[in-house]
């Protein structure tokens, strides 16, 4: 991955943390698939913040939590 660019890099931690939330959307309510939860979401938005520096927080935070409800919702 030596030519990756930030962006492509960027988008291969979403896809990687996308399949972790398809994972833990299997799992019973628990605590820790809520901490698991909140640390994806955190990475997503680290993640968005370092690649779209001037994207507003609150759009950063919507942007998560809409990726979160995809996957839980159990809608493609």
């Amino acid at each position: 991955m030596s030519n990756s660019t930030p962006e492509m890099l960027a988008e291969a931690d979403i896809r990687f943390l996308r399949y972790r939330l398809e994972v833990i959307g299997e799992w019973p309510p628990s605590k820790r698939k809520d901490m698991v939860t909140e640390a994806i979401s955190r990475r997503i938005t680290s993640i968005a913040r370092s690649t779209y520096p001037a994207t507003q927080e609150r759009d950063l935070h919507a942007l998560s939590y809409h990726l979160l409800d995809d996957i839980f919702s159990g809608e493609p």
